[in-house]
């Protein structure tokens, strides 16, 4: 059976050392983010496309932050070329530009599809949902982290078992201090999950907690940037910085 003319990429195995990053990727990663990939190379593997382009050298195009994990557990070292080791990738022969918008598609979550949240709770309670990449807060932001005990909830559970097997041979005085632990166990799950709601409500929010401008030309944007004091390369700006600056221009004070 011949091949679908949809795969244009050539399967190739190349040293580490051969290949380079795209200077201007401009996909980000935190390190929690970071600290996801390496987990789940550690435990399935390097999974998922590597892509790298003829025409430019052997750039890769996809699999940057992969590629950066991978360094560091095998100790690569980009300068000297020490512990160089080999890959295997997704060859493609493009032009520069062709190369570009590839890597913004292929980063792009626009062409990545959403979460279906139904099948997505499904799933939770039958994986590891911690080695797919999914957090506490992640689950919490999605109304699915009612599917998980906490730590103090199970104790809880362990407690109440305990006390229905036992309830009828304790006196009233122990009946009570049980059920006085029983209440300061559930008043403690109860805060734990608050505090839980609470950070990923704050991780959400800070998500948002930037604007862009943009303008009509190259030159604008350098006298906007020279007007306020900052370097012509500068790409990111501090919000109260800037807000400190305007109130002096506003004054006339320097």
């Amino acid at each position: 059976m011949d091949l679908s003319k949809y795969f244009t990429g050539e399967v190739v195995t190349v040293n580490r050392s051969a290949v380079h990053f795209a200077t201007y990727n401009p996909r980000e990663i935190s390190e929690e983010e970071r600290r996801n990939i390496k987990r789940g190379i550690k435990r399935y593997g390097l999974l998922g496309g590597i892509v790298l382009n003829k025409q430019t050298g052997l750039t890769i195009v996809q699999g940057h932050q992969r590629i950066s994990v991978m360094d560091e557990l095998e100790k690569y070292n980009p300068q000297t070329k020490e512990n160089d080791y080999a890959i295997r990738a997704e060859l493609i022969d493009v032009d520069l530009k062709t190369e570009m918008t590839i890597n913004v598609l292929l980063n792009n979550p626009n062409a990545q599809g959403k979460w279906n949240r139904d099948k997505l709770a499904e799933l939770v309670p039958q994986i590891e949902y911690k080695d797919a990449g999914l957090t506490d807060a992640d689950l919490s932001l999605m109304g699915l982290d009612y599917l998980f005990k906490t730590e103090d909830e199970e104790n809880l559970a362990n407690s109440l078992g305990d006390l229905m097997a036992e309830v009828y041979e304790e006196n009233e005085a122990e009946k009570v201090q049980r059920q006085a632990e029983r209440a300061a166990k559930v008043a403690h799950m109860k805060d734990v999950k608050e505090q839980v709601r609470q950070n990923a409500q704050k991780s959400a929010g800070d998500m948002d907690a930037y604007v862009m401008l943009s303008f009509d030309n190259i030159d604008n944007k350098n006298q906007f940037l020279q007007r306020f004091g900052y370097d012509a390369d500068s790409k990111f700006i501090n919000g109260e910085d800037f807000d400190s600056r305007c109130e002096v221009i506003d004054t006339g004070e320097e």
